[in-house]
């Protein structure tokens, strides 16, 4: 956020009451944050056993809701990004009082913005429901939990924005604390409510907004003490406005660029589709063994680009540069002995799910060729969140567009659907996509222009 005085940062840095920041090192802001991303995975794991106890059409119609909510909760993140990197940017250069009306600004628009999905899904629910062909039988539970789960969505965009500016000043254990307290009371309610009273996907969608609405209570508390900023707290006139614009432009590439992937994701699938149920489960188990290694290059990538984000507003690019480099070599060198190691005891593993031998002889297939997809994704992912938190957010979203539209979704076709390489094909497909954004996006990096860029809230 611009400030009133023209005095440089440098020399008069701002102070903020209950500013709560402190610099700290990668590990330190990456260990939590892989630690909830895998008791997230966990409880995703928990939920669908409590879910399926309580009946498949139970579990079938919640599933349902939850596809049609997942573009909500894409959009729900759009201040949350811009949020991350203006906030970080201005603790990097001591600038506390902008960080902090910053904060008030993000939790505002992010808020507003949840409201605004929950009016539409109010108005369009049962329109979405009957689009997507659900089953008459599942319609009226699907419309029960999408209506019930309202309070949840607006909560989740809350938190989504919360936890943003959490990382940006470095609490990423309070992170850790909040994400095991949701999990463990969420589980909780859904045992209670679909085990025990037997409500249906009301009760999924209550323990849902419950448990969401109180942690969202918490995170205020937690916040408000560690950057004296709230819903409520006074700002400058037209401060917010200007910004959320400034919030929104650093986003919305992100977003833009997370709807091309997943839209080539489809399409992808829809040819690993036509190969039967074995491909089809074959691609499942691969996926769901490889969460572990994705957890941990997100949890690095989420640090580094904390990091990048206070070095780009403290004005050292070349401790930004060298972080950089340094952690997408680590994120690489993780992935490749973790899909070494998952590729090893797939047999073990696979036995657990009961797969028949078509399937584990597909998924170790494709489990092997993420030996060479993983470190590559890796790559991406940390090269392209510093990127981003040095405002350097169009080129990149180009980059990633176009190997998805150029490299991706044409490779599948022709490996999986002419040249009948199968499953294989599609990861072949997936490696030669990620191959061309990782070479892109470490040379836009290596060359450095990204340095000279004045950072985005001077």
């Amino acid at each position: 956020m611009s400030d009133a005085s023209t005095t440089t940062p440098e020399a008069r840095p701002e102070q903020a009451p209950a500013s709560g920041f402190r610099r700290i090192g990668i590990l330190r802001l990456s260990w939590p944050l892989l630690v909830v991303t895998l008791v997230t995975l966990l409880a995703v794991i928990a939920d669908t056993v409590i879910l399926s106890v309580g009946s498949p059409e139970l579990n079938a119609a919640v599933s349902t809701a939850n596809q049609l909510l997942g573009i909500p909760y894409d959009l729900s993140v759009l201040f949350s990004i811009g949020a991350l990197v203006v906030i970080a940017q201005l603790l990097g250069a001591g600038r506390l009082a902008s960080a902090r009306r910053a904060t008030i600004i993000a939790l505002r628009a992010n808020t507003a913005l949840g409201l605004a999905i929950v009016v539409a899904l109010a108005v369009l629910g049962p329109w979405l429901v009957s689009v997507v062909n659900t089953p008459d039988e599942l319609v009226g539970e699907s419309l029960v939990y999408l209506y019930a789960v309202l309070g949840g969505v607006l909560f989740n965009a809350y938190l989504v924005v919360a936890t943003a500016i959490l990382r940006a000043y470095g609490r990423t254990v309070v992170i850790l604390v909040l994400g095991l307290a949701l999990n463990l009371s969420y589980l909780v309610m859904q045992y209670v409510f679909i085990l025990v009273l037997d409500m249906g996907a009301a009760g999924a969608a209550l323990s849902t907004t419950l448990a969401r609405g109180g942690t969202a209570v918490i995170v205020a508390w937690v916040v408000y003490r560690r950057t004296g900023a709230h819903l409520f707290s006074k700002l400058p006139p037209r401060e917010a406005e200007t910004g959320a614009v400034r919030m929104a432009k650093l986003s919305v590439p992100t977003v833009v660029e997370n709807a091309a992937y997943n839209v080539g994701i489809l399409v992808l699938v829809s040819f690993v589709n036509l190969l039967g149920t074995d491909a089809i489960n074959a691609r499942s188990y691969a996926l769901t063994l490889t969460a572990l290694v994705t957890g941990i290059v997100l949890a690095l990538a989420q640090a580094n680009e904390t990091i990048v984000g206070w070095d780009t507003g403290g004005r050292t690019p070349a401790h930004a540069r060298r972080l950089t480099l340094r952690v997408a070599a680590w994120a690489a060198g993780a992935s490749v002995v973790l899909a070494l190691v998952l590729w090893y005891f797939a047999d073990a593993v696979l036995s657990i799910f009961g797969a028949n031998a078509d399937v584990v002889a597909g998924a170790r297939e494709v489990l092997l060729l993420s030996v060479v997809l993983l470190p590559l994704a890796a790559v991406t992912a940390v090269v392209y969140g510093a990127l981003r938190s040095t405002g350097d957010v169009v080129v990149p979203m180009v980059y990633s567009i176009a190997s998805s539209v150029v490299v991706l979704v044409p490779l599948a076709w022709i490996f999986v659907g002419v040249l009948g390489w199968g499953l294989s094909g599609a990861w072949w497909a997936l490696i030669a996509a990620e191959a061309v954004k990782a070479t892109l996006l470490l040379a836009r990096w290596l060359r450095g222009r990204w340095a000279a860029r004045a950072p985005i809230t001077s």
